[in-house]
């Protein structure tokens, strides 16, 4: 057990974002277990839009808003935690925050449907000296299943006050704040404990100026002690529980959820049928975002807002006499930023949609049924969770690795997560679907299903590579939700949100990378003005050009072009779309074939992410050479995947033949593989010490 004093006085202040404004006159912490709804009242208290999901991990660092209905308090979200002892990553943040920060209140939020399991936690809250107050969550959901609770048997227990709320209903939060920001707030009662451990938290040795004696007197106890103290606290909130609560008849709507949910799981958890129903959604939510409707809009603006715009702005340049000016806003500006804004109607509806899932508690079910196929690769349905957030963005699904234990599976996890198609790799898969690929949703959707190829390709040469054990990944415990009604208010701000960062990029990234990509085009080292051809970006690429010539980039004369795409997609992977309708003024037509584009789309979905991404990495991997070698990494598996696409693909068009026999003599090599390996495990094998002590000898 660590020296907790000593942890406190030499250990740095974590970074919060607390505000240091003189202004700030409370300072409100939200903190419970993972999926009791504290999101949801941050989101609601603050009327910010932080990410809610139904799977532990959403939050993995405090988030600081100002109450809006008075500015001088402010309400922090702590990670969802289940315990104060800082084994994980996420309760070490809590910890951390708790003991240097010091809010003057602590709103305990819990599931009111799972009570026993909540109060551990909110018995160790009380022992620090800060107020505290119970808001008893999910009320909604507590009476349809029947639950009663006496709130005035848990208020003498634990000496707090504790609240009926429903954060998703906005029941009970303004009582509940009110009650917050009311003065002289009871101090809570503390457990008491045996004599033996009350005996050993007296005789502990804490200097007089630390903060919450008894809680840190607590945590220098010996291992014995704890486990002791640990079955103890169970025991008395077993006992405050049974006397408090009490389950009548499920309501008959509750039995009929109950019935729907069983019913829909029985189908969705199906072993053989969960991927076909997965891969069957997918496929609909990209023929709504990318086929249909949002392709609609995306060619409304690409085929009629844009050419409109560069119209005009032609006609009123024309007057200055300067043909380098009309250039420059014209193929450079309005070109290459409204290229990538095109897109942002097909990617609000998806994020949208994706959102519907997450709120309706079907990804909590994929988390589910991916984490035993997961484990064969070293990772786990955490490494799930990291890398459903990286649909959105690569840096908060690398930042979410942080709630995995084992140092393996984290830096696999982090590795592996760019391979996911993020926001704006997305623009490159719209771009290329619309354009040459002919909108054909099955396509689309076969990006997602080359990143998990990816992805287990990935993990296997891992573990290969660390020669990790099967059983090395991090132990996952998920609590299915019930299905849910999505709250279409939690949509659109998703959606909103997610447009207003893809504009903000627009306007800031997009827009300086259009300026110096049109600058690179239309000078030569030299300074002077020439064609695209003798360009300073024309001698780049044609340098790295050769490089991609096996996958297909140059097979219709173009390939320069497209290997400076792929370049300059490391400062953000929407400038690849920028690059390409800058360097091919006539358009995408002709410049490459559809199997080129599809090698083109898939090494730029799965190679090294954008700088910030690639910085996250570097960071939470917390040594450069694991950062250096994730990136490598990255472009050698993006790199192979991609030429094995594009050859196999020529092959099949030149020699179907001989790529017939090839895929099968590759069948029956697998077919022998698989059936030595199981002779091997099954008769015994003297020479093998991994060899399974079950086998027949």
């Amino acid at each position: 057990m660590i020296n907790i004093y000593k942890y406190i006085k030499n250990k740095k202040p974590h970074k919060t974002n607390r505000p240091q404004s003189r202004e700030t006159r409370l300072t409100v912490a939200l903190c419970g277990n993972p999926n009791s709804g504290k999101t949801t009242l941050f989101n609601l208290l603050t009327g910010s839009n932080q990410k809610v999901g139904n799977w532990p991990g959403v939050t993995v660092e405090q988030k600081t808003g100002r109450y809006r209905h008075e500015p001088t308090v402010a309400i922090v979200d702590t990670p969802g935690i289940y315990s104060l002892t800082p084994f994980t990553p996420e309760e070490q943040v809590t910890q951390s925050y708790l003991l240097h920060d010091q809010p003057d209140v602590i709103i305990n939020v819990i599931d009111a449907t799972s009570l026993e399991r909540s109060l551990f936690l909110t018995s160790q809250l009380i022992e620090l000296d800060v107020p505290v107050i119970v808001a008893l969550n999910m009320q909604d959901e507590a009476q349809a299943k029947g639950i009663k609770i006496d709130k005035k048997i848990l208020e003498k227990q634990f000496g707090c006050k504790f609240l009926w709320i429903s954060a998703a209903k906005n029941l009970g939060v303004k009582e509940l704040t009110s009650y917050c920001l009311s003065e002289n707030l009871p101090k809570a009662k503390r457990f008491s404990y045996d004599d033996t451990v009350e005996t050993a938290i007296r005789n502990t040795k804490t200097p007089n100026d630390v903060n919450h004696r008894r809680f840190v007197a607590i945590q220098q106890l010996s291992d014995a002690l704890q486990t002791n103290l640990a079955e103890q606290r169970y025991s008395n909130i077993r006992q405050i529980v049974g006397k408090a609560r009490k389950i009548e008849q499920k309501s008959e709507k509750e039995k009929r959820i109950e019935q729907i949910t069983n019913k829909i799981d029985s189908i969705v958890l199906n072993k053989w049928l969960a991927f076909p129903i997965f891969a069957l959604v997918m496929a609909l939510i990209f023929y709504l975002s990318i086929g249909s409707v949002g392709g609609f809009l995306t060619d409304l603006i690409n085929d009629g807002l844009t050419p409109k715009m560069q119209e005009i702005a032609g006609n009123w340049l024309s007057r200055a006499d300067a043909p380098w000016l009309n250039s420059l806003i014209c193929d450079g500006i309005i070109a290459g930023v409204m290229s990538v804004v095109g897109f942002l109607p097909q990617i609000m509806m998806l994020f949208g949609l994706i959102s519907i899932l997450e709120a309706s508690g079907y990804m909590s079910r994929i988390a589910f049924i991916t984490d035993r196929l997961l484990r064969q690769i070293g990772l786990g349905g955490r490494s799930f969770v990291s890398m459903v957030l990286g649909c959105g963005c690569s840096v908060p699904a690398i930042m979410a690795t942080r709630t995995i234990k084992n140092a393996d599976e984290r830096n696999a996890t982090i590795t592996l997560s760019p391979f996911m198609p993020c926001s704006a790799k997305l623009a490159i898969i719209s771009f290329f679907s619309a354009r040459v690929l002919h909108g054909k949703a099955l396509l689309a959707v076969s990006f997602y299903f080359i990143s998990i190829f990816a992805v287990i390709l990935g993990g296997l040469l891992l573990k290969l590579i660390h020669r990790q054990k099967d059983d090395n990944a991090d132990a996952f415990i998920l609590e299915l939700p019930p299905y849910r009604a999505p709250k279409l208010t939690n949509v659109f701000k998703q959606m909103w949100e997610r447009g207003k960062a893809f504009l903000f990029k627009a306007g800031t990234i997009i827009f300086t990378a259009s300026v110096l990509l049109w600058s690179l085009t239309n000078f030569n080292f030299r300074f002077e003005f020439c064609s695209a051809e003798k360009s300073m970006m024309a001698g780049i690429g044609k340098l790295i050009a050769p490089i991609f010539i096996p996958l297909g980039f140059n097979d219709m004369g173009y390939g320069w072009q497209f290997s400076v795409a792929t370049l300059t997609g490391i400062a953000a992977k929407e400038t690849v779309v920028t690059t390409l309708q800058i360097l091919l003024p006539q358009g995408i037509d002709g410049a490459i074939s559809a199997l080129g584009a599809y090698s083109f789309v898939t090494y730029n979905l799965l190679t090294v992410p954008c700088v910030a991404a690639i910085s996250a990495s570097f960071t939470e991997q917390g040594n450069w050479k694991l950062g250096v070698k994730s990136a490598l990494f990255q472009i050698v598996v993006a790199y192979i995947v991609s030429l094995v696409i594009y050859q196999t693909g020529r092959l099949a068009t030149t020699h179907p033949t001989a790529l017939i026999i090839t895929l099968c003599v590759a069948a029956v090599a697998l077919g022998l593989f698989f059936s030595i390996r199981y002779l091997i495990r099954h008769r015994g094998c003297t020479n093998c010490k991994k060899c399974n002590q079950n086998c027949v000898k």
